[in-house]
């Protein structure tokens, strides 16, 4: 789901400068610009905060965008072959990528799932786990960015961009292997999760409405939720074009949208939206759903709801 690292040559013929100037267009604006100003949404909003899970998964995409342009901002993107050592540096980078991102998902949803857990005591992590939780991804990112550029550092030959075009590859099909088994194992986690979050939220659902009351979850989570899972899968059918038709370039090109993707679903709440306009005022919440869509209910509402039928907020999950 991220931009992948391997050694087949691809072919785009004559569109590939439009192509280029396309995927980099996704890179710099939604991943170097978009993203980061959600991030410090998330950060420093008081009316939109969010959890430290969902926030990681658009750092790690933020990461994949300054990677990804790194050529782009050295101005060697076209033409000539670059140098070898940005070339190196990209490419160790790169490789992390994928693997840091698809285990900063899983950990957001293993957090959602904990959180959509129906008994409120055993929801969510303490101190030390989340931070185990958060810092996953990097120490995934670090072992397989180390490994390439160790291997780049006595194959440098084997450096080049000329493989995918976006981007510098490493030509070291053992490293690659290695990648793609464990960027697979974790996949398989993800998709676990999200069947498993799927049928909690449906049980959720169909109980409160058989039993004639308001549902813990508003639907508007549950539709952000399920699109996000959509594009995963979206993202698992790039991948499988890639093992079909290595030199196609839907892989690369799907990969640079997944921040735009991101964007979209967790950046058009109506407490996101209501931040950025902060002329708008907040309205009175009136029921406990309200708080579903980041309003705080009214102290009282809060502690009935605690004690009857935990309600889900956006900054738990």
């Amino acid at each position: 789901m991220a931009p992948s690292v391997d050694e087949t040559f691809v072919d785009i013929g004559p569109n590939a400068s439009a192509l280029l100037d396309v995927w980099i267009y996704f890179n710099l604006i939604s991943n170097t610009v978009l993203l980061p100003i959600l991030v410090a949404t998330f950060l420093f909003s008081q009316r939109a905060k969010r959890h430290p899970t969902l926030v990681n998964v658009c750092t790690t995409w933020i990461f994949s965008g300054v990677f990804s342009l790194l050529l782009f901002y050295a101005g060697e993107a076209s033409g000539p072959e670059p140098k070898k050592g940005l070339c190196v540096a990209q490419t160790s980078l790169l490789y992390g990528i994928t693997p840091m991102w698809s285990v900063a998902v899983l950990v957001l949803l293993c957090n959602m799932n904990l959180v959509m857990n129906e008994n409120p005591k055993v929801a969510g992590v303490g101190r030390l786990k989340l931070v185990a939780m958060l810092s996953a991804p990097y120490v995934a990112q670090v072992v397989f960015s180390t490994a390439t550029l160790v291997a780049s550092l006595h194959h440098p030959e084997n450096v080049t961009r000329s493989r995918r075009v976006f981007y510098c590859t490493l030509h070291f099909p053992l490293l690659s292997l290695a990648r793609s088994l464990f960027t697979g194992v974790v996949g398989v986690g993800v998709v676990i999760l999200m069947v498993r979050l799927a049928v909690l939220l449906w049980r959720n659902w169909h109980g409160m409405r058989h039993a004639g009351r308001p549902s813990r979850i508003d639907a508007q989570i549950m539709l952000r939720v399920l699109i996000f899972g959509a594009y995963l899968v979206f993202g698992l059918a790039a991948n499988i074009i890639y093992v079909a038709a290595p030199r196609s370039v839907i892989p690369d090109m799907y990969a640079a949208t997944i921040g735009t993707a991101i964007f979209l679903v967790f950046g058009t709440q109506a407490d996101v939206l209501r931040t950025w306009c902060f002329w708008m005022s907040d309205p009175p919440p009136q029921t406990p759903r309200e708080a579903l869509d980041g309003v705080p209910p009214p102290e009282e509402i809060a502690q009935e709801m605690e004690k009857e039928e935990r309600s889900i907020a956006w900054g738990e999950v």
